[in-house]
């Protein structure tokens, strides 16, 4: 699945979904800024696409890291 499809599922839908992406970006949304900021090393869209949605309300369609 793509990040913009579980992000979804997070915030408007289901949220019952355990693959790892979607477990990912449970875990961003929970992590302090120093965390988020070690995590974006490895994971670049998948926090560009949580801190966008915190911001903006958007979800924005990256591919998967």
């Amino acid at each position: 699945m793509s990040i913009k499809i579980d992000l979804d599922r997070i915030v408007n839908g289901s949220d019952s979904q355990t693959n790892f992406t979607t477990q990912l970006l449970r875990l961003i949304f929970k992590a302090d800024s120093h965390n988020k900021a070690l995590l974006r090393r490895v994971y670049p869209n998948a926090v560009e696409a949580v801190l966008h949605y915190q911001d903006f309300g958007e979800i924005l369609d990256l591919p998967e890291d």
